[in-house]
């Protein structure tokens, strides 16, 4: 298009103005805030875990974890903390963990990467460690390839408590170093469980930890009466098991799944000509998973004949009604108790006079991988050699993993030494109030640490060189286009 007075837009004479050139604009740069070890168990159906007993070495030095936390807590409720952390993780994600017996093997000796059947693959000690340190936990495989994949150790000498006040919390604490053992890394995420410094008491997953835990194992599955357009949520759509039924009167149903809280599932059964006179229902999830079962049993008119709730993680729970007859027919109700909101489950229906079979656990064996990609890393380092943040020393046991430490909250040595960091490069708008409101690491009018303006820093461009070394070099924050 011309100008009136003759001339191009562009200016110059009335000749062919100059045409644009077009210019691809680059993608925006998004930070990941959640962060993943790129590691995970190889059977996600069965994790397992396990409360090393006392006296249990590990590196060298007795675990002392019943002592310590029997003199803090209760031992029914220090071991509730972690198996409602087990739980939690377990309620989102294509996981189920399940809790085994222990047998006091020392930690990181020789047997299975995961399905070792003396001890479970995540296995939970305490000894005295660095006063800012509450806990360490191991990367599972391949990073660690052998018997020490995703084992915790808590600092025997923290003043532990199951409330906050104060004291640390357990459950925040349990929760944490369930998620390094399943694969998480630190998030850049303040309110995050995953966020790298105890920050006070976290008892619930952040939106970031949802999403980097189904990063590695997906979203908690449904079962085949809740997929591809099937539902029996609801007592008009419960599923009829009639057709299952063997010739001993009993129905076994396995691979069902309580997949969000809240979900039930709707059953119906007609008592056979052939008889005992009796229904009885089991749903198990012992072995399974860590979902506290619930059944409720109705006859037709909806009336309840009978209910029984699990007492516990991974609990089997059964009921039996008395006194039913041929062609009676009767709904079952099937849900989840407080705690254990979710997980794998098997039921039993049994009409006849011989004893129900347990449904066994899914295999998982998973032979060591010591000494190849993934193995134990070696005791030895070179003099003078960058320490490797991830690397956890023990006694004599070394290996990949994370720790979590103790904030330290009003620390001005790390606001003050913001001002002694090499004056920034040329690049995208920054300034130093933009780094702190964009950092969960500023808090309060101050840095959590150095390592959290450090973090500030690197996630901004501003590395470090070699007269300031400590900022801008340490950052695990992930870009992505």
């Amino acid at each position: 298009m011309s100008h009136p007075n003759g001339r191009s837009r562009v200016g110059g004479s009335s000749s062919s103005p100059r045409r644009a050139r077009p210019a691809l604009e680059g993608l925006e740069e998004r930070l990941l805030l959640y962060a993943t070890l790129g590691a995970n168990w190889v059977y996600g159906a069965k994790i397992t875990y396990s409360f090393a007993p006392d006296g249990t070495s590990v590196g060298g030095t007795p675990s002392t974890l019943f002592q310590t936390m029997d003199s803090r807590i209760s031992r029914a409720d220090w071991q509730k903390a972690f198996q409602s952390a087990a739980a939690t993780w377990q309620a989102v994600a294509g996981i189920n963990l399940v809790q085994v017996a222990d047998n006091g093997q020392a930690f990181g000796g020789s047997g299975n990467q995961q399905g070792d059947t003396r001890f479970g693959d995540i296995r939970i000690g305490a000894i005295p460690l660095d006063t800012a340190t509450l806990g360490a936990a191991f990367a599972p495989p391949p990073i660690n390839g052998g018997t020490l994949a995703g084992d915790i150790v808590l600092n025997s000498t923290t003043p532990w408590t199951n409330v906050y006040y104060g004291a640390r919390d357990l459950t925040t604490v349990a929760i944490h170093e369930f998620g390094h053992a399943l694969g998480m890394d630190h998030s850049q995420v303040y309110y995050a469980d995953m966020y790298a410094y105890y920050v006070g008491q976290r008892q619930s997953l952040n939106s970031d930890d949802v999403a980097g835990i189904q990063s590695i194992y997906g979203a908690r599955p449904r079962d085949a009466f809740n997929s591809n357009g099937y539902s029996n949520q609801y007592w008009y759509q419960a599923m009829g098991l009639d057709p299952l039924r063997s010739n001993l009167n009993q129905i076994r149903l396995p691979n069902l799944d309580i997949s969000y809280p809240g979900q039930t599932e709707w059953f119906w059964v007609t008592v056979p000509s052939s008889n005992s006179g009796k229904l009885t229902v089991q749903m198990q999830s012992t072995g399974l998973s860590s979902l506290t079962p619930a059944i409720s049993v109705y006859d037709v008119s909806l009336n309840l004949k009978g209910t029984v709730d699990g007492t516990a993680y991974g609990d089997t729970a059964t009921i039996t009604v008395p006194g039913v007859s041929a062609g009676q027919a009767y709904f079952i109700r099937l849900s989840s108790s407080s705690g254990g909101w979710t997980g794998a489950y098997g039921m039993q229906v049994n009409f006849g006079n011989y004893a129900m079979t347990p449904f066994p656990p899914p295999y998982t064996v998973v032979a060591s991988q010591v000494g190849g990609p993934g193995g134990f890393i070696p005791m030895t380092a070179d003099v003078g050699a960058e320490p490797d943040e991830d690397l956890i020393r023990i006694g004599d046991l070394a290996g990949n993993g994370d720790a979590l430490t103790v904030a330290a909250f009003g620390d001005r040595t790390a606001s003050w030494s913001a001002f002694a960091a090499p004056s920034p490069t040329p690049g995208a708008p920054w300034s130093m109030a933009n780094a702190q409101n964009a950092s969960a690491g500023w808090w309060g009018g101050s840095w959590i640490s150095v390592n959290a303006l450090d973090d500030a820093l690197s996630s901004w461009g501003r590395d470090g060189d070699d007269a300031f070394p400590t900022f801008g070099k340490q950052s695990k924050v992930q870009r992505r286009a």
